[in-house]
């Protein structure tokens, strides 16, 4: 079948593995891809937090960059595990938690998916309502998730034809609106300092960047599971590594830029409108789309996950059409009942799934790469009775384990840990998460599990059609 008979159906496939003769994806989809999912509006908007939150513009680019780099090395790693095994990067999750344990991360997937979704639908709508105001923000809301539902349930091919198409015109739009920044004003006041801030404001800003990248972590083999099996390690990590790394350190900093020399704009999307006029804005209400059907695409996977555990989803549409209205919906409702508090609502929730996500990251890393090194038996994904069995404990204690540690070394508006103190009043907490990595391969090492025997083996599900 072509290309286009390919992008011109739904997709059937969802968490089964992709046989070697439906593996079309190319390496240059996932510059792209990734590219059209960090140059939009939302990291602009975070970049803009780093400075409302009190670092000066030269330091809030130090925190973008050092930020999206410790993200982008989570997000190139996760990359390489779609091409070798050809599934969904949640559902490879059952190979560390058991066929039942991997439960836990589906739903935490699926509250960072709507999440995600439903604080993007705020931004797009805010700045569709500074070009519009005759229609209110909820409308707005609800008018923008109607193309993220056909675009969800189409799928693979039109998700990655959408995000060609979206590249190059968001490339040149934010290149004009950055120079347009400049033209119109430099950061003034103390966004203009060069003064060091304090370490625990700085980790904080970092942080921000770490999660806002590493929050793919879950989503990346999703969209590289269709390459061939033999396709270069190097090229697909720098493609989805560059194309992620590029516009997201670009807009952040336009961002923080904007927040630097507009004080007096306490919204960045407005910031954008004051210096680009409404057609900026219309571009960033679009810009987003791609991203919103990713949060969908994602999330309706680790729905068709847990489905799974108690009948067999297969090749079925049913399945992904409802659970791409169950996420659509869900975001769409978050959307509407947060959008007036958004800016508090989304550094918490950036903050709570650092906490979650960073150590999944690690484990699930560290038993792809230095424990099983890739090799896993891939029809065990789809059953109790495999190699994986129902529970995996010792990959269940090890996440639980690292997100407890954590604990007292969170400082947020929330709770502040009895070591921050001690520790300067630093949240280095998604830091102490990372363990969670060193955690799970001492104990691999220590306690082969039932899944040892799996580790020399590569066995493929039976696929149906």
């Amino acid at each position: 079948m072509t290309r286009f008979g390919r992008a011109g159906r739904i997709e059937v496939r969802s968490i089964d593995r992709i046989p070697a003769e439906e593996r079309h994806g190319r390496v240059r989809d996932q510059f792209t891809l990734w590219f059209a999912l960090n140059a939009n509006i939302f990291p602009v908007v975070v970049g803009g937090v780093t400075v409302f939150m009190g670092l000066s513009f030269p330091w809030a680019c130090a925190a973008i960059v050092l930020g999206v780099a410790i993200g982008l090395l989570l997000l190139g790693l996760h990359a390489l595990q779609g091409p070798r095994l050809g599934v969904p990067q949640m559902i490879q999750s059952r190979g560390q938690f058991g066929f039942y344990g991997a439960v836990l991360v589906f739903a935490l997937s699926i509250v960072l998916d709507f999440g995600f979704f439903a604080a993007q639908l705020v931004i797009q709508a805010e700045a569709l309502n500074l070009v519009v105001g005759s229609v209110s923000m909820p409308v707005w809301i609800a008018i923008l998730a109607l193309p993220v539902i056909v675009l969800t349930i189409y799928g693979y091919d039109w998700i990655h034809r959408w995000q060609r198409w979206m590249t190059v015109l968001l490339a040149a739009t934010f290149v004009v609106v950055f120079i347009q920044a400049l033209v119109h004003g430099s950061p003034t006041g103390a966004a203009a300092s060069g003064h060091p801030p304090s370490i625990a404001l700085f980790l904080g800003g970092t942080g921000l960047f770490v999660i806002s990248l590493a929050s793919w972590a879950p989503y990346v083999s999703d969209y590289s599971r269709y390459l061939p099996e033999n396709v270069g390690r190097a090229r697909t990590f720098w493609a989805v590594a560059l194309g992620s790394a590029i516009p997201a350190v670009f807009c952040a900093i336009l961002g923080a830029y904007l927040a630097a020399s507009l004080p007096d704009q306490t919204s960045t999307v407005a910031a954008v409108g004051q210096v680009s006029g409404d057609w900026a804005l219309l571009v960033m209400a679009i810009s987003l789309i791609g991203s919103d059907v990713a949060n969908c695409y994602t999330g309706m996977l680790a729905v068709a996950s847990i489905v799974s555990c108690f009948r067999d989803v297969g090749r079925s549409v049913a399945v992904r059409v409802l659970g791409s209205l169950l996420l659509v919906a869900a975001g769409t409702i978050c959307a509407l009942l947060g959008y007036r508090h958004f800016v508090n609502n989304l550094s918490n929730f950036l903050n709570v799934l650092l906490y979650v996500f960073i150590p999944w990251s690690a484990l699930n890393l560290t038993d792809y790469f230095l424990v099983k090194r890739g090799h896993y038996d891939v029809a065990s994904f789809f059953t109790p009775r495999g190699s994986y069995g129902g529970f995996l404990w010792r990959g269940l204690v090890a996440y639980v384990l690292a997100v407890a540690v954590q604990v007292p070394f969170i400082d947020q508006a929330f709770y502040t840990g009895p070591l921050v103190g001690p520790m300067g009043d630093i949240d280095i907490s998604w830091v102490v998460g990372g363990v969670a990595g060193v955690v799970f391969y001492l104990a691999a090492l220590r306690f082969p599990g039932r899944d040892a025997t799996a580790s020399g083996t590569e066995r493929a599900p039976a696929t149906t059609g």
